[in-house]
Order: structure tokens, then C-alpha cells, then sequence
């Protein structure tokens, strides 16, 4: 279980995620439920997520390696090639690299009873003054979309956020998507005419503005938001443990908070 955020303004882009996770199952003939939750889990990660993508990320040439390469073509007399990368690119090539391994393991298995699998990949492609972010989701088609994209030639700064979010949704947007259902089915109204009615609870954050630090305390205030609502209330703590935070600027990855080993 997990929530993340993410927000893009002017100054950069920033990340923050919370580090439970939580086992699910049965012991037994008992009901199914949550076994154990963990609260050291990372989940942001330089490039890309642990594990699998790890492998993916180290397919990738290194810029030592690009730097050896033009220097070697140099020393032949060549014209160096223009080392350029695309965020899409990247992104593209994990979902291929994460398929595969996702397809093996839940072939026997139809499309909806296969676990979610969402990655988000973020940063800036060669020659761009604004930052992208392409979200992986399996076992969706075609996995891969892009987030709060260009319009034209303009950024769309604003906030993300992703996993179990009711407690952001309601306090951001001033409704309940559950309360809507039930609106929606007893009063026979469509939910967009709900929808319409409630926007003016909508919270105005003015992102186009916002200075990086600002947007780093927005990112972790949500994530605390989060983590107390399963402090705080009955249930399963899903959510919580320390908060990772990264920016990512121009040529630039900052981790702003990461949880360490500590004994």
C-alpha cells in the first residue's frame, strides 16, 4: 500500500513517498486480510524503483561511459555523436523490461484478477526547460501515459498524487468519491452534475507561483495527511513510516530527505 505525490513548478519537480508496506493473506482456512505491514519500504529511487528496474537501469549507458565513447571518437578523428536522452524513452523501455517479467509471473492468471503494478517516471529530456512524468500502470493498455503534458508550448504545473488517497481527495477537493457513488445511485443524478456542484470546495493552489521549497513542504504535508488518517483511524495501518523526498532539477537529482539504516 503506498501514497505518493508529486508536484511540478516553475524552479523543478518533486517527489515524496511514504515507506509501508502491507502483506496480504490468509493463515490457514482463515479469511484473507492484512498479515504484517512494514514501515522501511523504499520507494523512491534514483532513475528507477528497486528490483526489477534496477536491471533495466543498468542497460542504460552511463554518461562516464558516453564521455568515453566521444572521447574515443575524437581521438579517431570523428565528430562525436549528440548525446541525448528522452524521459519518454526511458519510460518506454521499462515498461518493456518490467513486462516481461510481470507476464511470466501472472500468465496463468486473467487480466483482472493480476495485481496493479504503477511506476511513475520523472525528469528532463535533453534540451527541455520543463521536467515530464509518463505513468507505467499494469496491467493496464498500453501501460504508459503522460502526465500534466505541454499545452501548447505552456507547462501545466500542478500536484499528483497516486495509491490510497481518499484522505488528499477529500481534503483538496472537498468531496468524497464513495459519498459520490452513493449520491449518484439513491438520487439517480449523474456524478458529473455532482461533480459540477461540488468543485467550488475545490482548495486554490497557486502552483504556477510556487518557489521549490514551498513544494516541498506541499509534498510532505499530503503525505502526512495521509499517514495520520491510518495513524488515527480503525483499520490497518497502510500508509506511513518516514517520508523520502527527492527534486529533480536540470541535470539534477537532490535527495532532500531519504531513511537510512539505523540500529
Amino acid at each position: 500500500m503506498t501514497v505518493c505525490v508529486s508536484v511540478k513548478v516553475s524552479e523543478g519537480l518533486v517527489l515524496g513517498a511514504d515507506s509501508t508496506a502491507a502483506i496480504e493473506g490468509r493463515i490457514g482456512e482463515g479469511p484473507a486480510g492484512i498479515l504484517k505491514t512494514y514501515d522501511h519500504v523504499r520507494k523512491l529511487a534514483h532513475v528507477t524503483v528497486d528490483s526489477l528496474s534496477k536491471e533495466y537501469e543498468y542497460t542504460l549507458p552511463s554518461l562516464k561511459e558516453e564521455q568515453e565513447k566521444r572521447k574515443e571518437q575524437r581521438m579517431r578523428g570523428e565528430s562525436p555523436e549528440e548525446y541525448s536522452y528522452s524521459v519518454q524513452k526511458v519510460a518506454e523501455g521499462l515498461v518493456t523490461h518490467i513486462k516481461t517479467f510481470y507476464e511470466r509471473e501472472f500468465q496463468n492468471r486473467s487480466e483482472a484478477d493480476r495485481p496493479f503494478l504503477g511506476l511513475l517516471v520523472s525528469g528532463y529530456s535533453t534540451g527541455q526547460f520543463f521536467p515530464e512524468q509518463w505513468l507505467v500502470e499494469l496491467p493496464a493498455k498500453p501501460g504508459l501515459r503522460e502526465l500534466r503534458p505541454e499545452k501548447g508550448g505552456q507547462p501545466d504545473f500542478g500536484a499528483n498524487w497516486f495509491g490510497i488517497t481518499d484522505a488528499i481527495v477529500r481534503l483538496h477537493w472537498g468531496r468524497d468519491d464513495k459519498a459520490l457513488s452513493i449520491l449518484s445511485e439513491r438520487f439517480d443524478v449523474p456524478k458529473e452534475e455532482i461533480h459540477e456542484l461540488l468543485a467550488p470546495l475545490q482548495y486554490q493552489v497557486l502552483f504556477a507561483g510556487m518557489p521549490l521549497q514551498d513544494a516541498i513542504d506541499y509534498v510532505v504535508y499530503l503525505i502526512n495527511v495521509v499517514s495520520g488518517r491510518f495513524r488515527f483511524v480503525i483499520g490497518a495501518p497502510l500508509c506511513g513510516g518516514d517520508i523520502d523526498v527527492a527534486v529533480i532539477r536540470p541535470n539534477e537529482f537532490t535527495w532532500v530527505k531519504r531513511k537510512s539504516w539505523r540500529a
